[in-house]
């Protein structure tokens, strides 16, 4: 699992909220576990 940024934090937010992506994707896409997206928005909402 990889460290983010604070800057990867906020665009996986925006990409969740403005972009409809969903936590697979995501999670693909930062290489971090779906479950860690989905702690992050509920850390953020």
């Amino acid at each position: 699992m990889s460290k983010l940024t604070k800057k990867d934090k906020i665009h996986i937010f925006e990409e969740w909220t403005l972009e409809n992506k969903r936590g697979t994707y995501l999670s693909k896409k930062y290489g971090i576990r779906r479950e860690k997206v989905n702690y992050l928005i509920n850390l953020i909402k």
